[in-house]
């Protein structure tokens, strides 16, 4: 009788079935960069909170309202940007620098990010309300 393995008799084992390839090792969190985006996120939060407070004094700026008939209608909306851009960035961060840190994705584009949101909601609801005013 022919077999295509060595006959057990004598000693020999079949060799083990071909599986699958082991996986790829995940690549390790470089510290420096966990520190980096942590310390973005921080700054980003306090920039929120310090957005957040300022725009209230907008509503300063409808004072001039009343002389020489201004329309006040944009205080309002710049509050809202400026506000909407401080809430974005604060959930952007804190959603996204989990997953990023999960998925081993770089950390600190995800502290930048919420800074450029932080800033640019703020200036761009400054710009409304300045725009407002001066019409």
């Amino acid at each position: 009788m022919t077999t295509a393995y060595p006959d057990p008799r004598y000693g020999a084992m079949p060799p083990p079935p071909p599986g699958p390839p082991p996986p790829p090792a995940k690549k390790e969190l470089n510290p420096l960069d966990v520190t980096l985006g942590i310390v973005l996120y921080s700054v980003a939060l306090v920039l929120a909170a310090c957005s957040a407070y300022a725009t209230v004094f907008f509503a300063f700026a409808a004072d001039s309202c009343s002389y020489g008939g201004k329309s006040c209608d944009y205080v309002g909306s710049g509050m809202g940007a400026s506000w909407g851009g401080a809430a974005l960035a604060v959930v952007t961060g804190a959603v996204m620098l989990p997953i990023a840190a999960w998925r081993r994705w770089p950390l600190w584009i995800w502290g930048v990010v919420p800074l450029i949101l932080v800033i640019g909601g703020f200036l761009i609801g400054y710009s409304i309300v300045s725009a407002g005013i001066s019409a």
